[in-house]
């Protein structure tokens, strides 16, 4: 329980003061936990220097995964130093930018000198990836085309690679795109790459090998791709219950929060805020607005199964932040063309984020849940939802989903139809 009012102290906190303090008071062990949290009036920015006058620009395609640059780290390992340091402690921070699947396409075009699809955003934008030396990865990439592998099936390297020669094949180009010579470039030389083309499909091979062809990529999947289930499951309840009910908005996240105890069997924060700005705005969301009362319905399935993995995205990179870097922390950011992706992202303010190797990432936004649907002058019930009897029908329901999700999903995906229909 100690673990809420940390999280709480950190939501809270207005100078690396009220960070120690809370951190300090703690009831509970904090031992082996991080903490980032994001001050608005702390003067130390930690994104990349070259970054940060892009995320600034406007409409830009580069996605923070905190709603400012000016953070404070810290753990008991860091703590220690200050306190027996009298001069500032300094402490590496690494970060990457992930690459959704439209950009990874770009990047494949790009290598292939073909720019027939990138208009003037996307071509500058690769051409910043190489200018600027920004680091990224493919990860999101990955996990969302693992969509297309069937995990019960066993591989060898060239069955998988005839199977998913696509993939392959932006993988190879993501790799000779990493190796740009980044000088050449900048000095008009044009494209020089560091390492061949064979070098590019040795690695590729190298990874596809490993994360697709062997056991250990299998429980990472798994559990990206279920989750991506819970998701869909959650957006086919949030449209029913949109097209369903005549209620008010607050009313519709009455039964939205019900849905989500009762059928998903986990609390999303950030997807209940998201869903009850859709509740509000009468639908006027770009990422559903291929959704429509009466509108087609072919389709519309696997179109719910991209959404789920865009809300699949902020979680990504959650999950890696806590991984080891060559800093002692990491900050992701992403890499998105589609402008609703890039409005769903941007519409959830990260304040903190705390996270061990065994707990977390917990996120807390800068306006907590309580101050959000207080200020929205919704009745929400959160005692009720968080108490220990919530909790554990939570639970219960979480268990049979991993056991059952497809046929609970489709059970709900065809009450979503009748509401749709009606």
């Amino acid at each position: 329980m100690g673990i809420d009012t940390v999280l709480y102290g950190l939501s809270k906190s207005e100078s690396p003061r009220d960070i120690l303090t809370t951190w300090k008071n703690s009831e509970f062990d904090m031992s082996g936990f991080k903490a980032i949290v994001a001050l608005d009036n702390y003067s130390k920015g930690a994104y990349p220097s070259n970054l940060i006058k892009y995320l600034k620009s406007g409409d830009t395609d580069f996605i923070p995964y905190f709603h400012s640059e000016n953070l404070y780290f810290t753990d008991d390992q860091l703590l220690n130093e200050m306190f027996s340091s009298e001069e500032n402690v300094e402490f590496p921070v690494d970060y990457s930018i992930m690459v959704d699947t439209n950009y990874a396409s770009y990047i494949h075009q790009f290598i292939k000198s073909d720019y027939s699809d990138l208009d003037n955003t996307k071509f500058n934008t690769i051409a910043l990836l190489i200018r600027e030396e920004f680091r990224y990865d493919y990860w999101f990439y990955i996990l969302e085309n693992s969509k297309l592998v069937d995990f019960d099936k066993a591989f060898d390297l060239n069955e998988f690679k005839k199977g998913h020669s696509d993939m392959h094949a932006n993988l190879v180009s993501l790799e000779l795109f990493k190796s740009i010579d980044s000088d050449a470039f900048k000095n008009n030389e044009g494209i020089k790459y560091t390492i061949s083309k064979s070098e590019a499909i040795e690695r590729a091979d190298y990874l596809i090998e490993n994360l697709f062809c062997g056991e250990g990529g299998k429980e990472f999947f798994h559990q990206f791709s279920f989750l991506q289930k819970q998701m869909k499951l959650f957006l086919i309840g949030m449209l029913e219950i949109n097209f369903k009910s005549g209620k008010s908005a607050k009313n519709k996240l009455v039964e939205l929060f019900d849905y989500m105890n009762e059928v998903v069997g986990a609390y999303l924060d950030r997807e209940i805020r998201i869903s009850y700005e859709y509740f509000k705005k009468n639908s006027n969301l770009k990422i559903f607005n291929k959704i429509q009362r009466n509108g087609k319905i072919d389709g519309l399935s696997e179109l719910l199964s991209n959404i789920a993995w865009d809300f699949v995205a902020p979680r990504a990179m959650e999950f890696f932040l806590r991984l080891d870097t060559e800093g002692r922390f990491f900050l992701p950011f992403f890499l998105s063309h589609d402008r609703g992706l890039k409005e769903v992202l941007n519409m959830y303010d990260a304040k903190a984020v705390l996270y061990s190797e065994n707990i977390g990432p917990l996120t807390v936004s800068k306006i907590g849940s309580v101050e959000y649907f207080e200020s929205e002058k919704c009745k929400i019930d959160l005692n009720y939802y968080f108490s220990p009897e919530s909790l554990r029908k939570r639970a219960d329901v979480l268990d049979k989903n991993r056991e059952n999700i497809d046929s609970i999903t489709q059970r709900k995906y065809e009450d979503l139809l009748s509401a749709i229909s009606r």
